[in-house]
């Protein structure tokens, strides 16, 4: 009796529930906010969208940035970066199981994150260390494809482990800092932008009486990674 009345309750739900909401409770650990709407379109395929939003912080994995980044320098000055983002992920998912929502899949996406940044640049002054904060936005388009697998653990509640998402792509942004200096501070400013030796990202800036200005172009590339709970409605 309990058997045929859960048959019933899962034919309900593939008929009536073609929606579902979830919380990412992995981006939680990190205190990021990743919230995804997943809609059934076909038996076996789904639409969705994921919101992410990042709270002010220090740039991600900057104890690993030493590995990175070979010169010391620029490796401290990455460390004292603060970052900022929002980003939005369109997808469709195709299940490799019997129906919809529950088994191994498939997902080809698409990502656009805007990252807000600050970034102080020190400089040797007449024997002192001096910074200007140069901030601004980076903003990135990348593709990727994402597997994983999705589980109804109770009636309409259910997990979802995306096992891992590659993707890769561009990002262009400007950062400005406005400061009055002199001459002989430009210099100092340009030989420390110049002295900035950051992997695969083509800089230009500009340095004048009124500040600085940089400009960021280059490559961008990431992993999506997930462990979220479901509620199909």
């Amino acid at each position: 009796m309990g058997i045929a009345q859960e048959e019933v309750e899962v034919q309900q739900l593939q008929v009536e529930s073609k929606n579902m909401v979830k919380l990412n409770l992995l981006a939680l650990t990190t205190g990021n906010i990743s919230l995804q709407y997943e809609r059934l379109i076909t038996p076996k395929t789904t639409v969705g969208v994921t919101f992410n939003m990042m709270p002010s912080k220090g740039l991600p994995f900057s104890n690993s940035i030493e590995s990175i980044v070979d010169d010391k320098t620029t490796s401290a000055q990455l460390q004292q970066v603060s970052i900022s983002s929002f980003s939005v992920t369109p997808e469709i998912r195709f299940y490799l199981g019997k129906e919809g929502y529950k088994g191994f899949y498939i997902a080809p996406f698409l990502r656009y994150g805007k990252y807000n940044v600050d970034f102080p640049v020190n400089y040797d002054y007449e024997g002192t260390e001096q910074h200007i904060v140069v901030d601004g936005s980076i903003k990135s388009f990348s593709g990727g494809f994402a597997i994983g697998a999705q589980w109804r653990v109770y009636k309409q509640f259910y997990l979802d482990w995306m096992i891992m998402g590659p993707h890769y792509g561009s990002a262009k942004g400007t950062l400005e800092g406005k400061k009055s200096i002199n001459e002989s501070e430009q210099a100092a400013i340009k030989k420390a932008l110049n002295d900035l030796d950051l992997p695969v990202v083509d800089l230009e800036y500009e340095v004048n009486d009124s500040g600085a200005k940089a400009k960021l172009d280059g490559p961008w590339a990431g992993i999506r990674a997930s462990i979220g709970i479901g509620y199909r409605f």
